[in-house]
């Protein structure tokens, strides 16, 4: 007898064709973000270093100075998995083509599920998503447990603006080490936008003038940022991020451990075919350094 449980590779590869073709269309932010690391365990473990002193006058003898592990994080695997079920009949009668277009459709929401796993490092950055010193990503009062640390904070409450861009630039040049020594490698080139405000970024990196003022100066933040907005997945139309792109890509990970892959299995008494997609992941951001965020209300 032929049917459905004995010829289940055409279904499965018919229906793959249409997962992966939907799948691969998704235009994410991740990579732009992220660095997507593949882990060998189930649980990670990063370690951020203490850093270094300040560099002391040659006296005829080499100082010497040691990096000592500071704080660590873990990030655990965490599986997800969604599926569908078809029986013969609805897939011999299916002249609409409804079968491919769920399967599609079941593409589009692990794509969505994975942007929603790494935009919450944001939209959850003023509360859950924490670093390694075990506060929230965003926060006033970021701590060190190396010798001249003192607190420092990469959250505000600011407007979307010229002048707050300005001001919180400044505060992220001014972001010290663990040791709470300068730094260059926070200098801010990024910002982060919702949908809502992107207008407004646009014309602030674009404007030659200045912004929503009737002088002539020149537009001092012209040609100055990289914008990225993340469409609908930041989701507080008022939160507003700055960053730097290379430390931004250093801190952030997102673990795979395993891929978003399609499944097939197919029932010979039923007649009932299952679709399923399956994938584990998880992000985690060891430091903070690399952003400021502002909780506007």
């Amino acid at each position: 007898m032929l049917n459905q449980g004995n010829h289940s590779y055409f279904v499965q590869k018919d229906l793959s064709e249409h997962f992966g073709q939907e799948y691969g269309e998704f235009q994410s932010m991740i990579p732009a973000l992220y660095t997507t690391k593949k882990p060998d365990q189930a649980i990670v473990y990063e370690a951020l270093l203490g850093g270094l002193g300040s560099v002391p006058v040659f006296d005829g003898e080499v100082s010497y100075d040691d990096a000592k592990q500071s704080y660590r994080k873990s990030c655990e695997e965490i599986e997800y998995a969604f599926g569908i079920k078809v029986t013969k009949k609805l897939r011999r009668n299916d002249l609409y083509g409804m079968v491919q277009d769920t399967v599609r459709e079941m593409a589009q929401r692990f794509r969505a599920a994975r942007e929603s796993i790494a935009a919450g490092t944001f939209n959850d950055g003023f509360s859950t998503a924490t670093v390694a010193d075990g506060l929230s990503l965003f926060n006033t009062a970021h701590t060190s447990d190396q010798a001249g640390g003192v607190s420092q904070s990469n959250k505000g409450t600011s407007a979307f603006s010229p002048a707050n861009v300005e001001a919180t630039r400044r505060l992220m040049i001014a972001f010290k080490s663990p040791r709470n020594q300068i730094q260059n490698a926070t200098f801010p080139d990024l910002l982060l936008l919702p949908t809502a405000l992107e207008e407004k970024g646009y014309e602030l990196i674009k404007s030659k003038g200045k912004v929503d003022t009737a002088l002539n100066n020149p537009n001092f933040h012209e040609g100055k940022y990289k914008m990225a907005v993340w469409q609908n997945w930041l989701t507080d139309a008022d939160n507003w991020f700055m960053g730097n792109s290379r430390q931004m890509k250093r801190f952030l990970k997102f673990y795979e451990w395993n891929p978003t892959e399609f499944f097939h299995a197919g029932e010979v008494d039923t007649l009932v075919s299952k679709h399923v997609g399956y994938m584990s992941v998880n992000v985690s951001a060891v430091d903070w350094r690399f952003a400021y965020g502002h909780e506007v209300a």
